[in-house]
């Protein structure tokens, strides 16, 4: 495989990259201000989704550096830097998911609990610990774990150690993935023995104040609208990352037999997963209902701010 950073998978990458960053870097800072600007918003779900905001607006500002670099630096360190910035966001992106999964499975499971299960020092010991993980793994090339060569092509599968992709790989993906599938699985499971069991009630003739009773064996409304929001997160990540992740286990198996493969893995597939960065935050303001009224409120004042004039005023 011949390491050329002018090779035409970089040129498909850069032309992708550029709108994608603007678009990552945009709805990001957006879903910030409005956490930053609204008090309603100063909880622990909110805290998790905005440790997610920072780091996939982090992701638009390292395809910045790659697009500015264009996987051309000149020596390995700075390189090594990069590839450090880019492996640390997107472990943080997704350990912040898998936080979020966490958090949502004790507010439905534990509903009593919560407040005493997720209090506020628990919550700021667990980002740090989320950028403290992902900051050491991303930059585990620079304090040795690295390559003996470097070609001046600064590409994921060309520079680093195939025992490190393999390792990060499975740490940064493919436990949190694991662990927000479990947590999907009992939650279904949690939602429909409630189904059951209302379904069981509702069969019996019963007198009219226990079927008024009957809604504390129900999921709340928005329990349910929790619970599907982060089927959606997770069926997104598993459309954007699972190819990278394929596709780099894949070509370490084959060694340098699919230069083809090792190019694609690094450019296209690398790029669909930094797409994951702009789908999430968009799925929240989609499907979370305060930042549907917040984006709303947001509109109507553009509205009156454009539809203002001074002769309207002196009216």
């Amino acid at each position: 495989c011949l390491p050329r950073a002018d090779n035409i998978h970089e040129q498909i990458k850069e032309g992708i990259l550029i709108p994608l960053t603007i678009l990552i870097i945009g709805i990001n800072m957006s879903i910030l201000f409005l956490v930053v600007t609204d008090k309603r918003f100063y909880n622990p779900k909110v805290a998790f989704i905005s440790t997610l905001g920072v780091a996939d607006l982090f992701v638009g500002v390292v395809s910045v550096g790659t697009l500015i670099t264009k996987a051309n630096e000149k020596t390995y360190d700075h390189c090594l830097i990069r590839i450090g910035f880019t492996i640390s966001t997107c472990v943080a992106s997704i350990l912040s998911l898998m936080c979020i999964a966490l958090e949502r499975f004790i507010a439905i499971t534990y509903s009593l609990n919560y407040k005493s299960l997720v209090s506020r020092n628990r919550v700021a010991a667990t980002i740090a610990a989320v950028w403290i993980v992902s900051m050491g793994i991303g930059f585990l090339p620079l304090l040795g774990w690295r390559n003996d060569s470097y070609y001046q092509y600064c590409s994921y599968l060309y520079v680093l150690s195939p025992n490190y992709i393999i390792s990060i790989t499975i740490i940064g993906a493919l436990v949190p993935f694991s662990v927000m599938f479990v947590i999907y699985i009992k939650l279904y499971r949690n939602a429909r023995f409630h189904i059951k069991r209302i379904e069981a009630l509702e069969n019996i003739m019963v007198v009219e104040s226990t079927r008024r009773n009957m809604g504390i064996l129900r999921m709340s409304s928005r329990s349910w609208r929790s619970l599907k929001t982060m089927v959606y997160v997770f069926g997104c990540v598993l459309f954007t990352w699972s190819p990278f992740v394929i596709g780099t286990f894949v070509q370490i198996s084959v060694g340098q037999d699919m230069c083809v493969l090792k190019d694609i893995v690094g450019t296209h597939l690398l790029v669909l997963g930094f797409s994951n960065s702009f789908l999430n935050p968009l799925i929240y303001v989609l499907r979370t209902k305060d930042f549907q009224e917040k984006v709303k409120e947001r509109f109507e004042r553009y509205k009156l701010c454009a539809s203002y004039t001074p002769d309207n005023n002196n009216e």
